[in-house]
């Protein structure tokens, strides 16, 4: 964790040139590419608009991929995930009274309150960084690595003979991996830090994405999708917001809890338990929110941890919740 800390904030020193020009990367503009390989492991799943402004997902390991089209007349302008289940989007039509939410495996939407609608400034914009301090660069349509010290560097995909190239999409919230954009289509590609398991994921998109992992949150960040984890997001604990300490809660409702944001954090890890001490809920989020339903009465105590790819920040104080 040390070491990550101070490669990070070694990358820190270096992002004001990059930032000062925004979050734009090179585009592709030529048809064709590698040739796919195997699989990666289950690396989560990667949600995009589709050319035709729909939301489509697609599991990097088991699961199911699908398509929803909201029943408006504009497209989806921006998504991005609230956790494994759940899909944040927002068309011009809805922009004002705020964004939706979409559970992709029954297809039911529902409207988000302040508290759980996500905090994006650019979403789909290129990640230059990952949480782990590495960079991707696009030279000469090839996407390019380079480790957080700058001591290595490798392209990880062959550009195709008469293409013009990649663009850069966004990274996986681990850092393990990126999404790819290609040609004038922008087919989207995920292939891994290591060059491995390059797989075509869509033949065409809007090139706006949002990837989710378990255990790590979701990229782009729900607060600011070109913000890097720093010293303080270490040390940062998010401290609960709603309900207020003791609140009740009736059994079989919903309920939302939600939490002070963690700058730079990837996710955040919501864990609730029983009088006795047992885990009754635990679920990675990247919004400072969760809608939950607790059908036992009795006191439960909830706190929050904010995550950085892979690693944990320290847990937020606890509050009291009755149900009854």
């Amino acid at each position: 964790m040390n070491r990550r800390r101070a490669l990070l904030a070694a990358v820190l020193l270096a992002l004001g040139a990059v930032l000062s020009g925004g979050c734009a990367g090179a585009a592709g503009t030529a048809v064709g590419g590698p040739p796919g390989g195997a699989a990666p492991p289950d690396r989560g799943t990667v949600a995009y608009i589709d050319r035709e402004g729909c939301i489509a997902w697609v599991p990097l390991g088991a699961g199911t991929a699908g398509r929803f089209c909201p029943g408006t007349r504009a497209a989806v302008s921006a998504i991005t995930w609230l956790d494994g289940g759940v899909l944040a989007y927002v068309t011009p039509e809805t922009q004002r009274s705020g964004w939706l939410g979409l559970r992709i495996a029954t297809g039911e939407t529902f409207r988000l309150t302040p508290e759980e609608s996500p905090r994006i400034v650019q979403v789909g914009a290129p990640q230059f960084y990952s949480v782990r301090g590495e960079r991707i660069d696009i030279v000469d349509g090839v996407p390019v690595w380079t480790s957080a010290d700058g001591a290595e560097q490798r392209a990880l995909l062959a550009r195709s003979p008469g293409s013009s190239g990649f663009s850069m999409v966004t990274w996986a919230p681990d850092g393990r991996g990126v999404v790819l954009a290609e040609g004038p289509e922008k087919a989207l590609w995920v292939v891994g830090v290591d060059g491995s398991g390059a797989r075509r994921i869509a033949a065409a998109s809007r090139e706006i994405v949002s990837w989710f992992v378990p255990a790590s949150g979701a990229m782009p960040h729900a607060d600011l999708t070109c913000t890097l984890p720093s010293e303080s997001t270490y040390r940062c604990e998010p401290a609960p917001w709603q309900p207020a300490e003791g609140a009740e809660a009736a059994a079989g409702g919903e309920v939302v809890l939600s939490w002070s944001l963690c700058p730079g954090a990837t996710g955040y890890e919501l864990e609730v338990t029983d009088a006795a001490g047992a885990v009754v809920l635990r679920r990675v989020t990247a919004a400072p929110a969760v809608r939950a339903v607790f059908r036992a009465p009795g006191e439960l105590s909830w706190r929050v941890r904010a995550r950085i790819g892979e690693d944990a920040g320290p847990w937020g104080p606890a509050r009291a919740l009755i149900v009854r």
